[in-house]
């Protein structure tokens, strides 16, 4: 019944924004939802600490952790992908998090966002407090607030979700800290994950599918995957620990994930770019050859958002580049 019900929802959410339509970008203005509630037909809804895009019976789906209690199962902010029957991506459990703390160097961290080498500040009633959410032909977009647990570094931190069928997520976090502050993520993924030693991007090629993690950067920043600290491999078996930092110490920070998941032995080529404007960041993704591109607003809503001349009126625009067919007429 339940599924039923999202399955319903996301064609509501679908049919709406194609009422809505814009230039070419499908949206439904935002939903703010109470934290720890899981509502039928909003499939992207917190439930049992995490938000899954675009929902729980997708094949390729994204689980990004909200709980940022010390005992949750899995670690605040961490997030797991899952595609094709694999799991590609896996948040830190919640007790070889408390492991790892108990015997860690002052100021280590598992976490997948640090600020300044520091991850959040873990406690029981500190999570998000609302959800926002945007949808349209082909696409999901969630939003939460995951500012508080780290209230000593940042003012203000919005982590966006963005998944853009069959298999492609892009990952905005958005944060804003007191004094200039530089921001790495580390991740734990399965163990075959390697470094590109040319484009330094993460590759993972499992029998059932695989994916690349890019971060793309402006042309004076460098975003960088690296190997780091195979203790932590030890306390989390079966992963390979690797870290991707920010070489600007900036107070506003924008940093894009880039996942592209693909079926064993089809993976697309994937080549993207980072783009910025006064009013928004994204991408330019190209898949098997055709671009891909993805907004984010940056300032506050009212009024038009644009990227390279794309404008859209929402938190995020999402433009995707389909030839025409040509119709082709059998002889007689």
């Amino acid at each position: 019944m339940t599924s039923d019900l999202r399955s319903a929802g996301r064609r509501a959410v679908a049919l709406a924004a194609l009422l809505c339509g814009l230039s070419g970008v499908l949206f439904q203005p935002p939903v703010a939802i109470a934290g720890n509630t899981d509502r039928p037909g909003i499939p992207e809804a917190m439930a049992a600490g995490s938000i899954v895009v675009p929902d729980a019976t997708n094949e390729v789906r994204l689980r990004v952790y909200t709980d940022p209690s010390p005992g949750a199962a899995r670690v605040f902010n961490t997030f797991d992908v899952v595609g094709y029957g694999e799991t590609l991506v896996q948040g830190p459990d919640g007790d070889g998090f408390r492991r790892w703390m108990a015997g860690s160097k002052a100021g280590a961290s598992p976490h997948s966002v640090l600020v300044n080498g520091v991850g959040p500040e873990l406690a029981v009633g500190a999570g998000p407090a609302t959800i926002e959410r945007a949808a349209g032909p082909g696409w999901h977009w969630v939003a939460f607030d995951a500012a508080g647990p780290y209230g000593r570094a940042l003012t203000g931190y919005r982590r966006a979700v963005l998944f853009v069928e069959p298999d492609l997520f892009v990952i905005h976090d958005h944060l804003v800290g007191r004094d200039p502050a530089r921001v790495a993520m580390l991740l734990h993924p399965p163990a075959a994950t390697r470094v590109d030693p040319v484009w330094g991007d993460l590759r993972l090629e499992l029998p059932k599918a695989g994916l690349t993690i890019q971060t793309p950067a402006a042309r004076n920043r460098t975003h960088v995957w690296e190997r780091v600290d195979p203790a932590a491999d030890l306390v989390f078996p079966g992963t390979v620990a690797v870290r991707m930092s920010a070489t600007n110490t900036t107070p506003v920070i924008d940093l894009l994930t880039v996942v592209a998941v693909h079926r064993a032995g089809t993976r697309r080529d994937g080549a993207t770019k980072f783009l910025e404007s006064n009013t928004a960041v994204g991408a330019r993704i190209h898949r098997d050859g055709l671009p891909t591109l993805v907004a984010f607003r940056t300032g506050p809503m009212g009024g038009q958002a644009s990227l390279t001349g794309f404008g859209f009126e929402g938190p995020v625009g999402v433009s995707v580049f389909r030839p025409k067919q040509r119709n082709v007429h059998p002889a007689n």
